[in-house]
Formats: C-alpha cells, structure tokens, sequence
C-alpha cells in the first residue's frame, strides 16, 4: 500500500497550492507558541530546577529549528531526528519541572506530523507517552501514584492514535482525489486540443473546397469563354482585350489553385510514409504549376516521426511550395527530406528569383508567418535564406517527439 508520502509525491506536495505545504507554516506557529508558554510558565515557576527544565526547552526548540522545520515538508531522516531529540529533552523537561507536561499536547501531534505511515506514528506515540511517562513520575515523585500518570498516558496515547489513523485515512483519499482530478485536467487538455486541431483541420477542408466549387470554377469559365470570344474577334483591339481578360483569369485560377492546395487536407491517411506524401504533393505542384519538383529523401526512415510531427512538415512543405508557384518564377525545385538522432529536417530549394532578408521583414509576397507559428507549437525552427538571381532555400528542424526542442528560429540571407 502507497505511504502518504508517495501519495502526495504523486500528486505534487511541494505545490504552491497543496494541503501540505499551507499547513507545515501552522504547525510551525503552533509548536512556537507552546514554547512561548513554556517560557512564561518557567519564568514564574518557583521550582528550583526551572533552570534544567528552560534548558531542556531550549535545546528542543533548538532541535526544531534546525531540523524539524526544514526536514517538516519532505518528512526525511530530518524530521526523525528531531523527534528523538524530542522524546529525551521533553523528559528532562517534564522531571526538572512536571508543570510542562502540557507540552505534550503538541508533542503528540508533532509524531504524525513529521512521520510517513501510520505504524511510524503509533510508535513515536508510544515513545513520546513512555517519556512523559518516566519524566512526570521523576519530576513529581513519591506524592503522585505513577499508576495514575500511566492511565493518562494510556488514554493518551489511544485517543492519539485513533485520531492520526483517522485523519492519514482522509489525507490519503484527499490525495487519491487530487491525482484523479490531475489527470482529468491532463485528459480535457488534450481533449480540447485534439478537438480544436480537428476543427481547424475541418474549416480548412470548407475552405478549400468553396473556393474550388467558386473561384476556381468562376476563373476557368472566364478563361473559356475569353479564350472563345478571342476566336471570335476580328478586330486587333477586342483580341488583345480578350487576351488580357483571359490572363487575368488564369492568373486568378493559380492563385485559387495555390490557396486549394495550401489548404487541402495533408492526406498521410492515405499515404504510407511522410516520403510518399511528399512525392504526391510535388506531383500536384508540378502538373498545376510546370515548376519540376523533386523530393529526395536521406538519413534515417521518417516514417517513424510522430503523426503530429509528420503533419507539420508536411504542412510546412505545402507552404513552402506555395510560395515558390506564387513568387519564385522557378523552373525547378527540391524538397530535401532528411532525419538523424532527435531531430527531422525539411528543406525547399528553388532556382528562382530569390529571397533576402529585407523582403521577409518587409512582410510582403513571402507568407511565413503561419509556417512559422506552426513550426514553433511543435518545438522546431524555420531558417530561411537566398539571394537575389540564386534562388531560396527554406529548412525547418523539428525534434522527432512532440513538445521537444530544436535551436531557435532564424532567418537569414546567407548562401
């Protein structure tokens, strides 16, 4: 059976918030102001031996101090200590002068207090009645029967017990309790997470498929029918007109295009591997494009990423790919798929126009913001870097678990 200490380990009893930890500073307060009495009682006393019994106080309180009370939250080797010392001081105590005996009303508390299991509590119980026991028939001597002082103890100590058995059964299930609801709010926090990625994932797909059944449709009736109408035509002015309607339509159709496959579903469902889905997604890139994508795919198998981490950079690529259809004006691109001990890189390459830094702080024609934020959530980074005439490359690094780390985010224009 798990100890209360195990217990509360469990659940965080070194939390800000726990039971434990807002009662140790009462019990500490308590344990002072018993001393505080003591001290007054000694000082009126006129037993010739209030001396002994201040001394015995003192190296108690002492003992508290330097042991009890930083030993008091993990209830070590500490805590022990002080209640050996307890039991002989507070017996000294009680035979230099028995007027202290009401010290004994924190004494027996302080056994479970500073104790772990219910058998540990019974026997400091124990010791703690045997030495008032023994210092109270000292300290009174001949003119009070020790049996009487024995029956005390007696009901003491079983009034003592039964209490701390009670309450380390409640303090238990309040711990048992605290564990559950732990882990409800662990459980509902993934939950809401799970539930929130699914809805995003969901309006992406809406998305993606109204602008396909509107835009993308409107745009290809247009380019038909200018491309018609041009036929038609027999004057020089109406031909050109019709051509830079047809333009402007099949400029529209692309960028419709782009914002469909951006925000199409990442389909590793119906993929073997991330590699395979790489392979698809530059397949459609190229047919819609005419840019050639390449995807070549090193080091370890991918395949063993985590679905969340596959999915990221999966997205990441389909970004990346965006930007090269939308302002590259490459011919040619590859993506790099690579993955080593605690981390999976993506790299996009192109042969285009190219990228510097002033044109991604600049915030135009380069959407990596989402990428980015994405990237971030899984612990990775996205460096970015080209110029102007050679073309960009883009990498992303993601640790290869979930909620790991890689180096931070950089943004460069170095090749």
């Amino acid at each position: 059976m798990p100890t209360p200490r195990e217990r509360w380990s469990a659940t965080g009893p070194q939390s800000a918030g726990s039971w434990w930890v807002r009662s140790v500073p009462g019990w500490h307060g308590a344990f002072g102001l018993f001393v505080v009495i003591a001290g007054v009682v000694l000082l009126t006393s006129p037993d010739p031996d209030a001396g002994l019994a201040a001394l015995a106080v003192g190296v108690v309180a002492l003992a508290y101090g330097l042991l009890a009370v930083p030993g008091a939250r993990r209830r070590d080797w500490r805590a022990r200590a002080y209640l050996a010392v307890a039991v002989v001081g507070l017996c000294g105590a009680y035979a230099a002068d028995p007027q202290l005996s009401f010290l004994l009303f924190i004494a027996f508390p302080q056994t479970w207090f500073l104790t772990d299991t219910r058998r540990e509590g019974v026997l400091w119980t124990v010791a703690t009645a045997l030495a008032g026991l023994v210092g109270m028939a000292a300290g009174y001597g001949p003119t009070v029967a020790t049996v009487d002082i024995a029956v005390s103890m007696l009901v003491s100590v079983g009034f003592t017990c039964v209490l701390g058995v009670w309450i380390s059964f409640v303090v238990e299930q309040s711990a048992d309790r605290a564990q559950l609801i732990a882990e409800l709010e662990a459980t509902r926090a993934e939950l809401a997470a799970a539930h929130h990625d699914a809805g995003v994932a969901a309006e992406r797909a809406r998305m993606a498929a109204d602008i396909h059944d509107t835009l993308a449709q409107g745009f290809t009736g247009i380019v038909l029918l200018a491309a018609s109408a041009a036929t038609l035509a027999r004057e020089e002015p109406t031909r050109r007109a019709l051509g830079l309607i047809e333009d402007a339509a099949r400029s529209g159709l692309a960028e419709a295009r782009t914002l469909v496959a951006a925000m199409s579903p990442v389909g590793l469902e119906d993929a073997d591997t991330l590699a395979e889905a790489l392979r698809r997604l530059a397949d459609r890139v190229s047919r819609e494009s005419g840019v050639r994508v390449d995807v070549v795919v090193t080091g370890q198998d991918p395949v063993t990423l985590p679905q969340a981490q596959q999915v990221v950079l999966l997205r990441a690529a389909q970004e990346a790919l965006a930007n090269v259809r939308k302002h590259a004006g490459a011919r040619r691109a590859q993506v790099l798929l690579s993955s080593a001990d605690g981390s999976a890189s993506l790299e996009v390459r192109d042969d285009g126009v190219g990228v510097e830094a002033a044109d991604l702080t600049g915030g135009h024609g380069f959407g990596l913001a989402g990428m980015r934020r994405r990237v971030q959530e899984a612990g990775g980074a996205v460096e970015v870097a080209g110029q102007r005439g050679q073309g960009t490359r883009v990498r992303i690094a993601v640790p290869t678990t979930p909620g790991g780390d890689t180096t931070g985010d950089t943004t460069g224009s170095a090749r």
